[in-house]
């Protein structure tokens, strides 16, 4: 009994990463359609790199967030069969995986609203 509630808390982590990422996915698309409506304004040196390096995080990030959710999602089945058949240890590295992502999106996330702040002026 005590092994199927482990199985399904791994199982509901991976649904909650999951969702998580999807979460991300949504905020990395709606960032980059600001982009594109927010670059035609800028013309200076340093908002152009800034725009390009942006533009090109966005599309990184997004194949980023898209493989990892790819690999949460074979996790999942694994993490969905009996003890035994899986190792603890790839959930916890699963986790680490999720967390570093989001931990460099939240700062990418940061990065781009303050060079909206700085450029739009």
């Amino acid at each position: 009994m005590l092994t199927q509630a482990k199985e399904n808390t791994r199982v509901d982590e991976c649904n909650q990463w999951y969702e998580t990422l999807v979460s991300y996915r949504k905020k990395l698309t709606d960032f980059k359609t600001d982009l594109y409506a927010f670059s035609p304004g800028d013309k200076d040196s340093d908002g152009l790199k800034g725009i390009d390096h942006f533009h090109n995080q966005f599309h990184i990030q997004l194949v980023n967030v898209h493989d990892l959710k790819h690999e949460l999602k074979q996790h999942r089945l694994m993490v969905g069969l009996p003890e035994g058949s899986f190792s603890p240890a790839a959930h916890v590295e699963m986790k680490k995986e999720v967390d570093f992502l989001t931990g460099y999106l939240d700062k990418l996330e940061s990065e781009y609203q303050n060079f909206k702040r700085v450029h739009s002026q």
